[in-house]
């Protein structure tokens, strides 16, 4: 029987094509991912990279059913069952060490500004446990329930041995399912302290020691969350059917595990069909791209490169368009700088007096008045229980109680002169890190005040 009598089968050609696409698809993220150090997620991208590069070379090595042309696969099944038994906690691990650092960053009762040397390098510990280390640990204990060398099936190339006993639950299948659980608790705890915090959400991730903004945030959390819930049932389904198929377990044995039958590579027909863990790599590599990869950080990326490709005119009015933008945006600029100073409503409330009541609208109209002086105060806009000399703290109170937190301040009448301005400022060692803007605490520590006065004199000149 030759290649050209055996028939091509269609998912021969799918899933090599469809993990090229999700590949090219999985390069921005990784590329941002890195950028950013978030480190979880990186090595989540890195560990699908490698799942679907088999499944492109698995696919085009062994296309078809025809068992007599195949090749034995020694060397590269070695390395390929090794990987694939290593990915079965990466990603688990993975997930759950997003969902750690995601709660870490809302975990306001442990938030630091800057975190020491020690703090560090734990975090980056955890990150490693779970993303490097149990991988290779798992690739390691392989040998001790691997029943033979490998299998190699049609399209989908090669596949793990287990040994039937108990060592194979215990050292193999079951840790998957763990890991993933422990993901879904700490997934658990993100979503509590987001519903607890929303509405100082923003504050909270601005204030703290990460690369994570709402949109990334966000986007990261929704993405595992998406991908733990793929993941826990067919983890749950993986192990219950290893368990029935094994069953009955007979003892553990090396001597049996290894014997002479071990070297034997059996060869089993695919029936048109691959292994239905074939085709989450793919997916994964598409939502990666749906999430991460039509983002603005991805969108400033291809802009780089096209500028590197001297392609500017293609996206020249977009990009003089974002770039205002985001000149407008930018923190250090002025308008974002005025608009962090007045993000707490000030009232303005005008100093009246009795006795010259009768001579305001005279006094507006007389421009020789204004330059001697003699400017008459607006009418209040809005009733006050008590002047502004009889009651100047609970003006203050009363101000910052009010205002609302994204309302516009209102705009002072330019006509009117001030004849004096006069502001005071003083803060404390630190920020209130739940506080939304400058509030005033009598006897309280780490926090900003800052007092404000504005006063306005005017005198009729009889």
């Amino acid at each position: 029987m030759t290649m050209a009598t055996t028939p091509l089968f269609a998912q021969a050609v799918i899933i090599p094509l469809l993990s090229i696409l999700s590949i090219l698809f999985s390069i921005a993220p990784l590329i941002l991912h890195w950028g950013n150090r978030n480190f979880p997620a990186t090595f989540l991208v890195c560990w699908f990279l490698c799942l679907n590069f088999f499944n492109v070379i698995n696919a085009l090595i062994w296309p078809n059913d025809d068992m007599d042309t195949w090749w034995s696969g020694v060397g590269l099944c070695d390395v390929e069952v090794k990987v694939m038994i290593a990915s079965y906690v990466a990603v688990p691990g993975c997930l759950l060490c997003i969902f750690r650092n995601l709660a870490c960053v809302l975990d306001t009762r442990r938030a630091i500004l800057i975190p020491t040397k020690q703090q560090r390098w734990w975090n980056r510990g955890m990150d490693l446990l779970f993303c490097v280390v149990v991988p290779i640990l798992a690739m390691i204990t392989q040998i001790i329930y691997q029943a033979n060398r490998y299998l190699l099936f049609g399209i989908s190339g090669c596949v793990n041995s287990f040994d039937e006993s108990w060592a194979s639950l215990i050292l193999a299948w079951i840790w998957p399912l763990v890991i993933c659980l422990m993901g879904g608790y700490y997934c658990g705890l993100v979503l509590h302290r987001i519903h607890k915090y929303r509405s100082q959400f923003g504050d909270i991730l601005r204030s703290s020691n990460s690369n994570y903004n709402k949109s990334r945030f966000m986007r990261l959390f929704f993405l595992s969350f998406i991908m733990l819930l793929a993941i826990i049932p067919v983890q749950i389904f993986v192990v219950y059917k290893n368990i029935k198929l094994s069953l009955p377990w007979h003892s553990y044995s090396w001597s049996v595990a290894h014997g002479p039958h071990w070297n034997n590579i059996k060869k089993i027909p695919s029936q048109r069909e691959v292994f239905f863990d074939r085709w989450f790599p793919i997916v994964s590599g598409i939502m990666f791209f749906i999430f991460f990869g039509c983002g603005r950080d991805a969108t400033k990326m291809y802009r780089s490169i096209l500028r590197s490709l001297h392609l500017e005119c293609c996206f020249a009015r977009s990009h003089t368009s974002s770039s205002d933008t985001s000149r407008s945006s930018t923190p250090g600029s002025m308008n974002s700088r005025v608009r962090l100073l007045l993000h707490k409503t000030w009232y303005y409330t005008p100093r009246t007096q009795a006795d010259n009541s009768a001579s305001m609208s005279a006094a507006n109209k007389s421009f020789e008045d204004r330059e001697k002086g003699i400017v008459s105060s607006p009418a209040p806009q809005r009733e006050q229980s008590a002047s502004w000399l009889e009651t100047p703290w609970s003006h203050f109170s009363r101000s910052f109680a009010s205002s609302g937190r994204d309302r516009i301040p209102s705009v002072l009448d330019l006509s009117i002169l001030s004849s004096t301005v006069s502001s005071t400022a003083w803060a404390a060692s630190s920020q209130s890190r739940g506080s939304n803007g400058f509030s005033v605490m009598s006897g309280s520590e780490g926090f900003i005040r800052v007092k404000r006065d504005i006063s306005q004199e005017t005198e009729t000149r009889r």
